[in-house]
């Protein structure tokens, strides 16, 4: 066993360079594959962790749809002999007094008071400070921007002044943005005990809901208080992990994965094409030893336990460097959103994972020319002759086939990209054919002679040529596509946004709007209308998994404002319907039923079965959301009230909202324009540019290496003839310059053929439902330009080796060979 590994490894060492691409490409293949999975991981471990954190050890919490209850009505429960420990907390909203000038709005602030912040039902990473000193907590984003440090005071407006005991970390429940502009959106998150949150607001005895952990499931002791909370205020709930309303992260797994399996596959097809020559050139070595008495799998073993060496080399350099890579990208995927995540590198399933893949993608990829070593002809080999020709009719097929697959980009289905990516692979060597065809007097031109003879060199090896630049186009056909998506969801986000909201402005309440309250802001200039909207929040539900889930559920009414796609009176009848639901698009697939199935939610009235008459793309929680007549929700549901409102507005609307927070600072929570929801749901995707330049160029680079291996074997196989040109006159410069040019052609022949792909893979993907006109067919040329330049640069430093080796050819010993 060791003789034949040292055998693989002194025939990789006859030729360095080759072994050396080859490697470099696989190395880089088995890394970005092996980042893109420990992205994929951690992040997942990432919104798991501050999941579980938001969840803490709580089972159940019962909460109130008028925001606060007495702690009488939960007194008896606190000591109940199934409870095993219970927090009780109370929401307020108020303003931060500042010395410098800032609007009320930008000063909003949400407290929290807890009756114990050491409890188990609570998680807080401290980062300075205590959780023992009854003090003001921070999260870090709001202590950096007041600029306010342990003992540091802070004072409410209306209330009174505390010193901040705890500084904490990201945490959901104190989520706060971390500078002024964002402020104007989204209101600031503190904590405070909550007995001194009672007394500054004249709530005693008041809380807004109550979280428990019980002995066991506790499935009686919740059925039991489900039934007696029926015709009252207060509801329970099940405590779920469920984030989907606040991340919408699906997309960004499909990403990884994208990247990890482009990744390996053109790096499988490096590792071919060096493999295939290299069976081909030593065509003579494996006839003499099967003259000699070797057997048809000895000669495969032989070249398949050099795939093995190869492969293992590069995971054990691949793997660790990948898990480097990794984190940096997860530094730079983290940045991304807005709040200061930490993050613990999960790294062994993904290192075990892309081991696997660095070791049986390359065999799988090598598995015809493996074969084809052992049925090496000895007669044919040895007289000289090829065991095959040109086959016509194989090349018909080619042409045909590759057609026939790019028709899929008019079918609306997830394997029309596969089979489209698939036929170009297939035609490519008429793609590299018709380029040379109308490249050939620029390149006479550029480099002369040179030029004309690098044009026919690439045509002799067209096969291993076309490969090769179709590895590249692949590479910047799938990264053009992430591109225009990237590009597009924003304008589609907004689309869809500004078409489902339901209005300009959304205004929150701590109590339910009277109908004063409406009509006062219903009389300042610049409103146009003024609509209820109820939420109920947050309500629990099955998949038809039996798994619980979490989402709210807003009523809609045929005269109100539009909530979701579309909006006839087909539909609204058919919700008009009591113990009917429409599920948004997110919520639909989670659930996992059929249209005309019975969902089971649990509504603050008990557990019901409501039948789901629609799924409709929305805006609202991006999809994760329900919909549901406005009279059922308040009759059969049971919410009552409503405390948020949609205005309609004519203009900007900056002195309406300027008007709402000085009216009803007192009971206000929380008010979002269109503009703000517009600008938080697309700001992420945004920050992703910078994330796809450089996955480009890392595909381009991959894709190069291989462009330099092929140039490198194809001057190899023509040592002897380079050696006959510089003896009738051929300078160095001349010889350099005509394999540079053959580089050039195939990664610019790739460029193109990328660029042409990407085109028809958008267009394919612009035209599918599965895309909810989320993608335009449109062309990104910021990536386009990208591509060009960084994939005419790789090619021609690919390139530049070669001709080095090429130029240096000694012209005596040359000859002798030949």
């Amino acid at each position: 066993m060791l003789n034949i590994w040292q055998i693989s490894w002194r025939n990789f060492m006859h030729r360095k360079k080759r072994f050396l691409f080859t490697l470099t490409a696989l190395v880089m293949g088995v890394a970005i594959t092996t980042s893109m999975l420990v992205a994929d991981k951690t992040t997942e471990d990432v919104f798991t962790y501050y999941e579980q954190m938001y969840v803490a050890n709580a089972d159940y919490w019962i909460l109130s749809d008028s925001h606060t209850f007495s702690e009488d009505i939960i007194r008896d429960l606190t000591t109940h002999p199934e409870v095993r420990e219970a927090l009780l907390a109370l929401d307020k909203q108020s303003f931060i007094e500042m010395d410098e000038d800032r609007s009320r709005y930008e000063r909003s602030v949400r407290i929290t008071g807890v009756s114990d912040f050491s409890s188990s039902l609570l998680k807080l990473p401290v980062t300075e400070g205590s959780l023992e000193d009854p003090g003001l907590i921070l999260p870090e984003p709001v202590a950096k921007l007041l600029g306010k440090g342990i003992g540091d005071t802070i004072r409410f407006e209306g209330m009174g002044e505390l010193e901040v005991s705890a500084i904490v970390a990201y945490v959901q429940v104190l989520a706060s943005p971390s500078d002024w502009e964002a402020a104007q959106s989204s209101g600031f998150r503190v904590m405070v005990p909550l007995d001194i949150l009672q007394d500054w607001t004249n709530l005693n005895d008041q809380i807004s809901y109550m979280r428990f952990q019980t002995e066991g499931d506790g499935e009686t002791l919740f059925r039991d208080l489900q039934k007696e909370f029926q015709e009252t205020s207060p509801f329970i709930q099940p405590v779920v992990a469920d984030d989907r309303q606040s991340n919408d992260i699906a997309g960004l797994y499909t990403f990884f994965h994208l990247i990890a399996i482009l990744a390996i596959l053109i790096s499988g097809f490096i590792v071919f094409n060096m493999i295939y020559t290299n069976v081909i050139e030593r065509r003579k070595e494996f006839a003499i030893m099967k003259s000699l008495g070797y057997q048809q799998w000895t000669v495969s073993k032989l070249v398949l336990t050099e795939v093995l060496l190869l492969s293992i080399i590069a995971v054990m350099i691949g793997v660790p460097f990948g898990v480097w890579l990794g984190d940096l990208f997860m530094v730079a995927l983290l940045s991304v959103f807005a709040f200061d995540m930490v993050y613990s590198l999960n790294w062994v399933i993904p290192a075990f994972i892309s081991t696997a893949a660095g070791l049986v993608f390359p065999v799988l990829f090598t598995l015809i020319p493996i074969y084809r070593a052992g049925t090496t002809s000895i007669l044919l080999t040895l007289k000289g002759e090829a065991a095959d020709g040109k086959n016509t009719s194989k090349s018909v097929f080619r042409l045909v086939g590759g057609l026939a697959l790019l028709t899929f980009s008019l079918v609306d289905h997830s394997l029309s990209y596969a089979a489209i990516l698939f036929g170009v692979i297939l035609l490519f060597p008429y793609i590299l054919t018709v380029t040379a065809f109308f490249l050939r007097s620029t390149f006479t031109f550029l480099f002369g002679y040179g030029g004309t003879l690098a044009l026919q060199n690439l045509l002799y090896q067209i096969g291993r040529n076309a490969n090769t630049a179709a590895i590249l186009a692949i590479g910047i056909s799938v990264v053009l596509l992430l591109g225009a998506a990237v590009e597009s969801a924003p304008v589609g986000y907004e689309r869809e946004i500004r078409s489902t909201y339901g209005g300009d402005v959304r205004i929150s309440s701590e109590t339910p709007w009277t109908i004063n309250d409406q009509s006062k802001i219903a009389s300042y200039v610049g409103v146009k209308e003024v609509y209820e909207l109820s939420e109920a929040t947050p309500i629990t539900w099955k998949t038809l998994n039996g798994e619980y889930r979490q989402f709210s559920i807003l009523s809609v009414s045929s005269d109100g404002p539009n909530l979701y796609g579309y909006h006839d009176d087909i539909l609204n009848s058919k919700l008009s319907e009591k113990a009917s639901v429409i599920l948004g698009n997110r919520a639909f697939d989670e659930w996992g039923g059929e249209v005309g199935d019975s969902i089971v939610i649990n509504t603050p009235k008990g557990e019901q079965e409501l039948k789901v008459v629609a799924s409709v793309s929305t805006a609202h929680y991006s999809g994760y959301v329900a919909f549901m007549e406005q009279n059922y929700m308040q009759e059969a549901l049971g919410w009552n009230g409503s405390f948020d409102l949609l205005l309609t507005l004519e203009g900007e609307g900056t002195e309406v909202m300027a008007s709402v927070w000085d009216d009803f600072s007192d009971q206000l929570s929380g008010a979002e324009t269109v503009e703000d929801k517009i600008h938080s749901t697309t700001s992420a995707i945004s920050e992703m540019y910078s994330l796809i330049y450089i996955l480009m160029i890392m595909m381009v680079g991959l894709a190069s290496i291989g462009t330099a291996n092929t140039v490198l074997m194809n001057t190899l196989e023509r040592t002897n003839e380079i050696g006959t040109m510089r003896a009738i006159g051929f300078t160095r410069a001349q010889v350099k310059q005509m394999i540079l040019a053959e580089g050039l052609l195939i990664g610019l022949t790739g460029v193109v053929g990328g660029i042409l792909t990407g085109v028809l893979l958008i267009f394919t993907a612009s035209r599918s439902e599965l895309m909810e006109g989320f993608l335009a067919f449109h062309v990104p040329l910021n990536y386009v330009l990208i591509a060009v330049i960084s994939g005419l640069i790789f090619s021609l430093f690919a390139s530049w080796s070669a001709g080095n080796h090429a130029s240096n050819v000694k012209l005596q010993s040359s000859l002798k060979e030949g």
